[in-house]
């Protein structure tokens, strides 16, 4: 393992990411249902909208995976350039303990980690996720656009 490498850990039904800086210690973004609950949701009574707060936390990448598999996963490479250690290990400096806003399809861990290495934020797992909501939405929308169609095309039979 090399300082900047994006370790992907394996949660079930979620990755959970990280970046190595060094001495089999990660950097990672504590989510709100992260291991040690360091993070905090607040509702606002006048929007209804939630505001999430993720603590970056440094442990040793032993803690941080537990009984889960990991990996080395630099994934966007190929699209950037992973950017040089001390820069990655300056914002690493900037960053550690700090409590960040969290949202889970805007910044989350993944988020945090993509930017810590190229400079550029990203997170497939949520690009996906949006991918699947919103074909699932489609889909939905024209399974009821056939049944209107149907509905009024039956209706229509009918008043002749």
């Amino acid at each position: 393992m090399e300082i900047g490498d994006m370790i992907e850990i394996n949660r079930g039904a979620f990755k959970h990411w990280a970046l190595y800086i060094g001495h089999g210690k990660v950097i990672q973004l504590i989510t709100p249902d992260g291991p040690s609950r360091v993070s905090f949701c607040s509702v606002s009574s006048f929007s209804g909208s939630v505001s999430c707060k993720g603590m970056i936390t440094i442990e040793t990448l032993k803690d941080v995976a537990s009984r889960n598999t990991y990996k080395i996963n630099n994934y966007l490479d190929n699209k950037y350039k992973p950017r040089p250690t001390d820069v990655i290990m300056g914002e690493v400096d900037k960053m550690k303990g700090r409590t960040i806003k969290y949202d889970v399809l805007g910044n989350n861990c993944e988020h945090f980690v993509t930017f810590l290495r190229y400079g550029q934020s990203e997170s497939k797992q949520a690009d996906d996720f949006m991918k699947d909501l919103l074909a699932g939405q489609l889909g939905l929308l024209g399974v009821l656009a056939v049944f209107a169609v149907s509905t009024a095309a039956a209706a229509n039979t009918l008043s002749k």
